[in-house]
């Protein structure tokens, strides 16, 4: 198996774990190093590192929203990129608001440990909007 299918593999892993509800198994390549960037014009924005910035910016999100789901169209390996895209749904907390927007992951994976994560949104203002942020 090649480095990027291996790669692969440790993602689509991590977003089967994500759908059977089982966040640990969807940060079991990250390290106390990994890094999580978010849009900084988000509440949670900015950057979170380490395994354990996770839970915690996941309680930030749901702070603003009731729901979350992402729904992959596709997902590809090059190097030490592996990059997924689909639409994520979520739902003002406030206003009930939902709301569909494109949505990219890239994440760097080295060595079979994720270093980065990177999630780029379609549409940062319409996620706004949905939370009563603007």
């Amino acid at each position: 198996m090649s480095v990027e299918e291996q790669n692969l593999q440790i993602v689509k892993d991590a977003y089967a774990a994500s759908a059977r509800g089982e966040p640990q198994g969807f940060t079991a390549s990250f390290t106390d190093e990994t890094e999580i960037h978010e849009a900084p014009s988000l509440p949670y924005g900015g950057i979170h590192k380490g395994v354990q910035s996770f839970p915690s910016l996941i309680g930030k999100v749901l702070e603003h929203y009731s729901s979350l789901k992402f729904t992959k169209h596709n997902i590809i390996a090059s190097g030490d990129n592996v990059i997924s895209w689909g639409v994520l749904d979520l739902v003002g907390k406030k206003t009930g608001t939902p709301v569909t927007i494109p949505l990219v992951e890239i994440w760097t994976i080295v060595d079979g440990k994720t270093q980065k994560l990177e999630v780029v949104y379609g549409d940062t203002a319409a996620a706004l909007r949905a939370a009563d942020l603007i």
